[in-house]
């Protein structure tokens, strides 16, 4: 892996990206290597980080690159691959490295999404573009507090339903996925602006210890119940949230969610 603490460079001492940048850019079909997530920001590696990464082609080449992965470094130790999205697919190598890509061609790239990125070849002005399709990623996605309480609380009265009725896989579904998730989204709004940095444009469950470890640590306790205690304790989760960062929040809401479960 690449923790050489001296160097901000995200292909400082990783063997695999080298590799990968040195295949881009000897390859005339491909005008850009952009870096993601991890891969993007060195300090953030460790043992556990996979390798995401997007290639850019010309038009017309990018369907090739994903339906024949070999120009991959190592590719012989690929034990398992797949394409997931019309334009994504994941490998995983027998070292246990994960890489999640995905191949545009010239014109697709513009519809993409990018949190965090390093160009790291770039054959056509690609720098420019992933720069305004990082700001308009940043943007896509406008929290409604209002809404995503809301959605949050009904998810919770839903899932604790269809625990008390014996439908635990259904209610694990709504309240430790669906109803987090909103939960995650309406946190991720409510955090001050200068302490935004380390969350994730496009994933707000990512490092979310990082930035409001109270709350993380409030959520993962929950979370740790049975299925059928979990609903109103994360109703206690999100008033602790929400009195903390958000001075106006609907309480009564709140309040008349866990009155329904302590009576129905």
């Amino acid at each position: 892996t690449a923790d050489d603490p001296m160097s901000d460079d995200p292909m400082s001492g990783d063997p695999f990206l080298a590799s990968l940048r040195a295949w881009a850019q000897d390859t005339p079909a491909v005008v850009a290597l952009v870096l993601c997530g991890s891969s993007a920001a060195l300090a953030r590696r460790d043992r556990w980080s996979d390798h995401d990464f997007l290639v850019v082609t010309v038009d017309g080449a990018a369907e090739a690159f994903r339906r024949d992965l070999s120009w991959l470094p190592d590719a012989t130790r690929i034990g398992l691959w797949f394409q997931d999205t019309a334009h994504g697919l994941k490998a995983l190598y027998d070292d246990g490295l994960l890489v999640e890509l995905a191949v545009f061609d010239r014109s697709e790239f513009a519809d993409c999404a990018l949190g965090d990125y390093a160009v790291v070849v770039d054959a056509d002005g690609v720098q420019e573009q992933a720069a305004a399709i990082h700001a308009r990623s940043a943007r896509s996605s406008p929290v409604d507090p209002d809404l995503e309480l809301g959605t949050f609380l009904t998810s919770v009265y839903i899932g604790t339903g269809r625990a008390r009725r014996g439908e635990r896989i259904s209610a694990g579904l709504h309240l430790r996925a669906w109803a987090v998730g909103h939960l995650l989204r309406l946190a991720s709004d409510l955090v001050p602006e200068d302490h935004r940095g380390p969350l994730d444009v496009l994933d707000p469950a990512r490092r979310v210890e990082q930035v409001d470890p109270a709350f993380a640590d409030d959520l993962d306790r929950a979370l740790a119940h049975p299925v059928d205690d979990v609903g109103p304790l994360l109703l206690d989760v999100a008033d602790r949230l929400c009195a903390r960062h958000w001075p106006a929040y609907p309480a009564h809401q709140i309040a008349f969610v866990r009155g329904l479960l302590t009576t129905h």
